[in-house]
């Protein structure tokens, strides 16, 4: 930092200090703070996606309760009022209400009988005995989808869980970037301020006190650009907690992560195991050859019973009473290929399932690696950040020691000071960049969730 006449080092520093302790305040004295597990659980209380999963489930839940019930006995309540002309109709009508009497039989009413009525009244049940083993594969097929359900559940936690990291984190990176910020515009404005005195004494030259100037504008823009990231990344976490605009939230102190292993190999061993989305996806895989299974099931013989207790009367009565009871063996030998064609269908869709599968695994190994590889830089950018702003600081004070010495000019010394401010900010990024690496190894191995952070 300078240390012209007008201006000296420790000032600056003690002012850098106490806007820091002051940036340490909370923003709004009104305003909600909320550490990273307060966040994550209002999110998958709130968030609408969550809503969408659990519906998945039940829907998945309903689909084995519609199999499980179509075991059961189907009984149908039923009411049926005619009239007719017809002799053979007419005719049976009278004797299905035991109605019958020897004038019936007379050639005259047998062939033109006068129109009668009939109100038939009949309880029904079914019950399904074997249908070629379709319902139990139903069964079994919405088993397995529900399972997928509950993994696509679990995959959706974990990634609103990333989503608050991200934002959370997001916040701190923004805010380590206002620090910065501020400490470049207050001297800058030091700068300015030392370098007008000097013009006004005619010690420099005013394009010299230009260049300040316009280093103050980039601090400023900076400031600006820094706060507004602060602003998005808090509007972001508050959407994803469902919250209203008008909600002031702050956030508690940072959460650092750790990986669930040390080594790619292992990283990538425990993904194909453990992640959520490809358990959902091979759960997925698993139902549709049960499709396979539920269209052979029309190759082979089914056999129902058939219960029926009924009533007519010509006019609204239970009487007249009697019962059916059958039993129904049906096969469709030759339907042209109709059969055939479903069991193609659906081998079909199973390949589907399974080559989707296939390509979810490699996306998932893709993703481990890269993001490996990406954290690995990441944190050789952070040792060479801190170098960078250990060097950028010595710079600093030699050109101001210079310029101090009439040996260097204003444009120096804010070049310099450009120098350290972007070295700062570079740091804050790349720190910023190993824990969101670190969080999408994490999703991606299935281990993004407050249990297992």
């Amino acid at each position: 930092m300078n240390k012209c006449p007008f201006f000296s080092v420790q000032s600056v520093q003690w002012v850098s200090v106490v806007g820091v302790a002051l940036w340490g305040l909370p923003v709004s004295l009104s305003a909600n703070t909320l550490d990273f597990k307060a966040c994550v659980t209002q999110a998958l209380t709130q968030n609408p996606e969550m809503t969408l999963s659990a519906a998945r489930i039940q829907q998945a839940k309903s689909a084995l309760s519609k199999a499980e019930s179509s075991r059961l006995p189907q009984v149908n309540l039923s009411l049926t009022a005619a009239n007719t002309s017809n002799a053979l109709t007419a005719f049976g009508m009278k004797l299905q209400q035991q109605g019958v009497v020897a004038s019936d039989f007379s050639l005259d009413t047998l062939n033109s009988p006068d129109a009668y009525t009939d109100f038939n009244t009949r309880i029904e049940m079914h019950l399904p005995v074997w249908n070629g083993g379709k319902m139990g594969h139903y069964e079994a097929q919405a088993s397995e989808m529900i399972l997928a359900a509950k993994q696509g559940d679990l995959a959706m936690q974990q990634y609103l869980t990333y989503s608050v990291y991200h934002a959370y984190e997001a916040v701190h990176a923004a805010r380590s970037h206002i620090q910065v910020a501020k400490q470049a515009r207050r001297t800058a404005e030091a700068f300015v301020k030392t370098t007008q005195n000097l013009v006004n004494e005619g010690v420099v030259v005013r394009s010299e006190l230009l260049s300040a100037k316009v280093h103050l504008s980039t601090a400023e823009a900076a400031l600006l650009e820094a706060q507004g990231e602060e602003i998005l990344a808090l509007d972001r976490l508050k959407i994803l907690m469902n919250q209203e605009n008008d909600v002031s939230i702050d956030v508690a102190e940072r959460v650092d992560l750790k990986l669930p292993a040390d080594s790619v190999e292992a990283l990538l061993a425990l993904a194909l195991e453990s992640n959520p989305k490809l358990r959902a996806k091979r759960k997925e895989a698993a139902s549709s050859q049960y499709d396979v299974k539920i269209a052979k099931a029309d190759q082979y013989p089914s056999f129902n019973l058939m219960m029926r207790q009924e009533w007519n009367n010509d006019a609204l009565a239970l009487e007249a009473s009697s019962y059916t009871v059958a039993g129904v063996v049906s096969w469709n030998v030759l339907d042209f290929g109709v059969t055939k064609s479903a069991v193609d269908m659906a081998n079909s869709g199973v390949i589907q399932k399974r080559a989707a599968l296939r390509a979810q695994e490699n996306a998932v190994r893709l993703d481990v690696l890269l993001n490996w590889q990406k954290m690995q830089v990441a944190q050789k950018q952070v040792q060479t950040d801190v170098l960078a702003v250990e060097y950028a600081t010595e710079a600093q004070n030699l050109v101001v020691k210079r310029y101090e010495g009439g040996l260097a000019t204003m444009t120096e010394v804010l070049a310099s000071q450009t120098q350290l401010d972007e070295a700062k900010a570079e740091l804050v990024t790349a720190q910023f960049n190993v824990n969101i690496y670190k969080a999408k190894l994490r999703l991606a191995t299935g281990t993004m969730s407050l249990e297992q952070l």
